[in-house]
């Protein structure tokens, strides 16, 4: 059953011409989309757990570069990569998701690559500058202009914190 959802997986892999960032597009019947929400990036943790491969560390680096291609350094909900160019930010909403930070930490955790601590590092950062309040957390609206909103979800403290 894995090898033939892995199948399934590499069948939606594609990438950028310009940068050469691997990506997971969405298929809805017998179209697919080139757009790769956030919350995708939980991909990198559940094939860390499974196997360790190539695609495993250039889908690392399209996730991280969620968060390092915005002024505010947070990822925005989901991204395009139309025509096989970089990604541009789709919806730029930020919730203070779990997806990347926990799959950083098991590829950290599963190769001792400090890298991955640090990329984490980078992104707890850009949190605490973008997102820290006096009572906590709270999402933004828009990961472009740093716009708050006023939730703290409370999947943040379990889940990326």
């Amino acid at each position: 059953m894995w090898e033939i959802s892995m199948e399934g997986l590499l069948s939606l892999i594609r990438k950028t011409t310009q940068s050469s960032l691997s990506y997971i597009c969405e298929k809805t019947g017998d179209s697919l989309s080139n757009r790769m929400d956030e919350l995708a990036c939980f991909v990198l943790g559940m094939l860390a757990l499974g196997s360790f491969s190539k695609f495993l560390i250039e889908l690392a680096w399209t996730c991280y570069n969620f968060y390092q291609s915005t002024p505010t350094k947070l990822a925005g909900q989901n991204y395009y990569f139309n025509g096989g160019e970089d990604m541009n930010v789709g919806t730029s909403w930020n919730i203070l998701r779990p997806e990347t930070v926990a799959s950083l930490m098991y590829l950290w955790w599963f190769t001792g690559n400090k890298t991955y601590q640090d990329w984490g590092r980078n992104i707890f950062q850009a949190f605490e500058k973008n997102c820290r309040i006096n009572s906590g957390y709270v999402g933004l609206r828009d990961v472009k202009t740093g716009e708050k909103d006023n939730m703290m979800q409370s999947f943040f403290l379990a889940e990326t914190l």
